[in-house]
């Protein structure tokens, strides 16, 4: 049996032998550096070392495990402490109830304390499982870098919207009263439609040429405040459905349905595109990440569903939010058209 592989997702397999002595996992921590291609002073090199043997040995251990669907990974974040993972690559935040009343001022928003008559006239019974990845509807993942930008849909959001930026993370719903009143061009003068690996000190002037038609206009929105699980499985059937979760546990995830730990300190935009369950029957989210098609599961990372816990699992039913499109076009295509 290889001491190393690289598992195709780009996280590392590691057995008990890295994880002997110093020396082997100074070994280790070296291959991992030359998959990531990380280049740090030697000084700052020592330092992440420490982080890495303490993240290296948590997921050897964990690993063992037999009562966990999950698995973790020697990924790209293996040598930050927990804070600097939080810190670096999440940064969603919600919004003060007041404010959002404030800056809604004109523009319809619904919450789950009014009935939601776009779904009730559209939606049926939902099926026990759905991915809209299968049915066109969803774009592909992308990575925020350690842009604080998990909320922003493109460009023009981190530039134009004034709804947050890379330093200090920021809000999906000012996101979407923006996206409701200018609507997304989704190219703007020649940029890509998202800043691959946004420099997190960057900060580039609005470039939105209001003359340009925008590709995505959306009417409204739906704020699901503290749903239930079972509403918000009806809406993901509709559409997929952005929520906020707390995202401290899961940044070593590789594969399976995440189970936890996690608390509901709401830090993490993500979007939910479906729902499904195990062969053993274990319910789980489908989720889209921010942090690359290099993470998790091609991207995407599975959270255990109906936990019968007030928030679900992680917060996920805390803020959940999607776009309304008062037309006969597909309502899947106004939610994803811009992620």
């Amino acid at each position: 049996m290889l001491a190393m592989a690289v598992a195709a997702k780009g996280a590392l397999l590691l057995t008990d032998k890295d994880l002997e002595s110093e020396e082997s996992m100074w070994s280790l921590y070296e291959r991992w550096r030359s998959v990531h291609t990380v280049s740090r002073d030697l000084r700052e090199k020592q330092s992440r070392f420490e982080a890495f043997k303490a993240n290296a040995r948590h997921i050897g251990e964990f690993n063992k495990r037999k009562d966990v669907p999950y698995k973790l990974g020697l990924n790209k974040f293996a040598d930050l402490t927990q804070e600097e993972f939080v810190s670096k690559y999440t940064g969603a935040k919600v919004v003060d109830s007041e404010a959002a009343a404030r800056l809604a001022s004109g523009v319809r928003v619904s919450s789950s304390d009014e009935s939601p008559p776009h779904l009730a006239a559209s939606v049926g019974d939902a099926p026990d499982a759905w991915d809209w990845r299968d049915h066109g509807a969803v774009t592909a993942v992308k990575d925020q870098g350690q842009c604080g930008s998990c909320w922003a849909f493109s460009a023009q959001m981190l530039d134009c919207s004034g709804a947050g930026d890379c330093t200090y993370g920021g809000y999906t719903y000012y996101a979407m009263l923006y996206a409701i009143s200018n609507g997304l061009t989704l190219d703007q003068c020649g940029k890509t439609p998202y800043y691959q690996g946004y420099d997190a000190q960057q900060h580039l002037p609005c470039t939105f040429d209001a003359k340009k038609p925008p590709v995505v206009k959306i009417d409204s929105m739906y704020v699901m405040n503290n749903a239930d699980e079972a509403a918000l499985k009806r809406a993901v059937y509709k559409q997929p459905v952005s929520v906020l979760i707390d995202a401290g546990g899961i940044g070593y995830y590789s594969e399976g349905v995440f189970t936890g730990p996690c608390g509901t300190s709401l830090n993490h935009a993500v979007l939910l595109v479906g729902y499904g369950a195990t062969a053993d029957g274990t319910k789980y989210w489908i989720v889209k990440n921010s942090w690359g098609a290099d993470w998790g599961e091609k991207g995407y990372f599975r959270l255990k569903r109906d936990v019968g816990i007030q928030g679900g699992l992680c917060g996920i039913t805390m803020y959940p939010i999607y776009p309304i499109k008062n037309c006969p076009c597909s309502a899947a295509a106004a939610a994803v058209a811009a992620y």
